[in-house]
């Protein structure tokens, strides 16, 4: 059987593939994904959503709270400044554009009144949340593409030391 790479090239492949995942990692939580509003008062619909119409469970509480507090900070350094902005950039990590976007996917509610002011609101907001999630999915593709890499290398690897080791065993033998 011909051997394309090395062991040691092997191993040298996944030690640096395994940095560029670290790296990935680290900076897919550090990225702020932008979420842009028309003006201040759809930033206040969206807080409004969150406090008071989304069914929140035990597993998303935290991150529900951090989400509406982010956008709360953002928004009042708007209201602080004496510019007044063309679009309205809220920056949200992975995980709090993740539960942002649940909060809008998952709703119920009740009466025409709130069904037209969610409307509205998603219509304002749904797309540009929506690329923003689509950035987040090629990044994350980006980091599962490294960690399939790692795991194919992991696999050659012990294979070429399994391979290895009967040649030595049967150069053993074979002196004997």
């Amino acid at each position: 059987m011909s051997k394309e790479k090395t062991n040691d090239q092997l191993i040298q492949e996944r030690v640096e593939l395994e940095k560029k995942a670290e790296t990935l990692q680290v900076e897919a939580a550090e990225r702020k994904f932008e979420i842009n509003f028309s003006d201040q008062r759809m930033i206040k619909t969206v807080m409004e959503h969150l406090d008071k119409h989304y069914t929140w469970k035990t597993a998303d509480a935290a991150v529900l709270v951090t989400l509406y507090e982010n956008i709360k900070k953002q928004n009042k350094e708007y209201t602080t400044s004496n510019e007044t902005p063309e679009v309205y950039a809220i920056g949200l990590r992975g995980h709090e554009l993740n539960a942002l976007y649940q909060a809008l996917l998952n709703v119920t509610g009740t009466g025409v009144a709130n069904a037209k002011k969610f409307i509205t609101m998603l219509t304002h907001v749904g797309e540009t949340v929506s690329t923003a999630m689509q950035d987040l999915a090629s990044v994350n593709t980006e980091i599962n593409g490294v960690h399939t890499r790692l795991a194919e290398l992991d696999a050659e690897i012990v294979t070429e030391q399994i391979e290895a080791e009967l040649e030595d065993k049967e150069t053993a033998e074979a002196g004997n």
